[in-house]
């Protein structure tokens, strides 16, 4: 048992390190997604996700070190259970994001039409990085908005290509990333899922705790009883540097002018 609960607490330790990592990068992940113009085309709602889901592996990570480390049952329970419903909901979240990625063109229709008649500077700031004019052509809600061919025949634009594909490859480019960081976490977190469920099986209850200490006190008290009392009294020795004589409590003593008494 002592080995189960202490590989247990090792491994529930390493991945909910590892699992604060991945958080950390979820994080740094959705602010860089954030300022991606392509993002504010459809929605800010995926990298917000992801930043909110970065902070929520963090605290859940170190909720489950600190309950390692302490080796405290209600905080691994709570652990247990809150983590076991995260990777429920990461699943779920998977399955939804696969299924509207076959509707991909369609959503960054309604999309792109949204930015165009709103806020028209997203497309432009599309247009601008991609090197792109339009959407699915050069000529379909393009900006500028002064004529079809404006973004076409500008001078500062003259791109010759719609957005339509990059559109897509970047967002296919950002799932993929996501999905690549969120396969690593639910690895990770079943893991510590497992360690973590080794650990509060094998964890003693705090009467078993009791029952434990009590029975290594009495031990200690009947090692303490069972020692020999003669041999706990030391007999006090000496050695007379001059003469090189010793003696003890029934050895001869030196009195006062340096002779030897019986």
């Amino acid at each position: 048992m002592g080995v189960s609960v202490e590989a247990g607490r090792i491994i529930v330790i390493l991945t909910n390190t590892l699992t604060t990592i991945v958080g950390l990068i979820l994080i740094v992940l959705g602010l860089y997604e954030l300022a991606s113009p392509e993002v504010s085309l459809y929605s800010n709602a995926i990298p917000l996700a992801t930043i909110i889901f970065g902070i929520a592996i963090l605290l859940i990570s170190i909720t489950g070190c600190c309950g390692g480390l302490a080796e405290n049952k209600p905080i691994l329970w709570a652990y247990f259970i809150v983590l076991l419903i995260l990777i429920v909901l990461q699943i779920i979240a998977a399955i939804i994001t696969l299924v509207d990625t076959q509707n991909l063109e369609n959503v960054l229709d309604s999309w792109w039409q949204v930015a165009y008649n709103d806020n028209p500077r997203i497309i432009r700031d599309i247009e601008d990085k991609y090197s792109c004019c339009g959407f699915s052509n050069v000529t379909d809600r393009a900006v500028p908005k002064k004529s079809p061919d404006a973004c076409t025949k500008s001078s500062w634009f003259g791109y010759d290509k719609p957005c339509l594909q990059v559109l897509t490859s970047a967002y296919k480019h950002h799932q993929i990333a996501i999905g690549v960081w969120g396969i690593i976490l639910a690895f990770i977190q079943i893991l510590a899922l497992i360690a973590a469920y080794v650990l509060l099986v094998n964890l003693p209850t705090p009467e078993q705790r009791d029952r434990d200490y009590r029975s290594e006190h009495e031990r200690l008290i009947k090692m303490g009883r069972n020692v020999d009392p003669d041999q706990q009294q030391s007999k006090p020795y000496y050695t007379d540097r001059g003469t090189g004589v010793s003696g003890g409590s029934s050895g001869a003593a030196r009195d006062q002018y340096g002779s030897i008494n019986p």
